[in-house]
């Protein structure tokens, strides 16, 4: 238990360059106190924006919660022992080990959850229905007619078994579709959302076997180009590839030649390196491909849910309680 009456200092830091919903500003902190007024009573909150307060020392903060943070910085700040992420991944923030070793880093997983669900559904449906060919057709003005089979009893591969992965799972199941997923040890938390969970050293197992492939891992040094040239040839012709992830787990550059020669059945990519993409990106003309403009998993009231995580969290910490969403530092998620 901490001291019952002592005051802790947060400081929000936003981007201007980030759309509206990651904004943490003074309104939306408000709104996330009302259900909790004993909590925002042991709270001073400072609100920055696009970096400015790091060029000052962090003397008096004892809690960050920004999407960046200069290392030197947060490392020199005697106060702080928590920082807080305001996305699911950290590969930005990498190396880790940069860090100073007594901070505690947690990230905003599980606040995504609900869209990546709706958005599995929706894209593994359009893959199905051979959608993004018809969309072609139609900017051609041209009618083809696209019969297809019922998605029911078929495979998704799912990518990566954290928050998003299960949604994905779920999603997939509730569609009928037989789900398999990988992960890096081959086990979860729970299962319950999956028909078969195993290790990702079976991919190369699993791709040919999978109508669609969903990826959902974290991007670490493991598993960036993970789906490869070599590994997205493996996969079965006419499969649909997902990507609700990071756009360096796929060599895309090879996937649009397996989309411009029929091989893959189409692809829905809501992730791109850089962001926003740009107009002369070669993206924009892939045939079969539906490119979605990182969407798949926020919302309107994300900056909410992320200040009802923290708060969540905070409210362990003044009891003592281990927190949850800690970013493992070996890992990177």
């Amino acid at each position: 238990m901490t001291e019952p009456t002592r005051r802790y200092r947060l400081h929000l830091e936003s981007q201007r360059r980030q759309s509206p919903p990651f904004h943490l500003h003074e309104t939306v902190w408000q709104a996330a106190c009302v259900r909790h007024p004993d909590l925002a009573q042991r709270i001073d909150v400072t609100f920055g924006w696009d970096g400015e307060r790091f060029a000052r020392p962090l003397d008096d903060v004892d809690f960050l919660l920004a999407s960046r943070f200069p290392h030197d910085v947060v490392n020199d700040a005697p106060r702080l022992r928590w920082i807080h992420t305001t996305g699911a991944g950290v590969d930005h923030l990498m190396p880790l080990d940069r860090l100073r070793p007594d901070l505690i880093l947690t990230n905003s997983s599980g606040v995504h959850s609900e869209k990546a669900f709706e958005y599995t559904q929706m894209a593994l449906l359009m893959l199905n229905a051979q959608l993004p060919a018809v969309f072609q057709a139609q900017r051609a003005h041209r009618w083809d007619v696209r019969l297809t089979t019922s998605i029911r009893g078929k495979t998704a591969l799912i990518i990566g078994f954290g928050d998003l992965g299960m949604a994905a799972s779920r999603a997939a199941r509730l569609l009928g579709l037989r789900a398999v997923a990988l992960n890096r040890s081959g086990a979860a938390p729970t299962a319950e959302a999956v028909d078969v969970l195993a290790t990702i050293s079976t991919l190369d197992d699993w791709l040919p076997q999978a109508d669609f492939v969903v990826v959902t891992a974290p991007l670490t040094p493991a598993t960036r180009g993970l789906l490869s040239a070599e590994r997205l040839a493996r996969m079965r012709p006419g499969a649909g590839i997902v990507n609700l992830s990071r756009a360096a787990l796929i060599d895309y550059a090879a996937l649009f030649e397996r989309l411009h020669s029929g091989e893959c059945g189409g692809a829905l990519l809501d992730v791109f390196d850089p962001e926003p993409l740009p107009t002369e990106h070669a993206a924009w003309n892939v045939p079969g491909l539906v490119v979605t403009p990182h969407i798949s998993c926020d919302a309107p009231d994300y900056n909410l849910r992320v200040l009802e995580l923290w708060l969540g969290n905070f409210a362990r910490f003044l009891r003592g309680e281990p927190l949850t969403n800690i970013v493992d530092r070996t890992r990177g998620y």
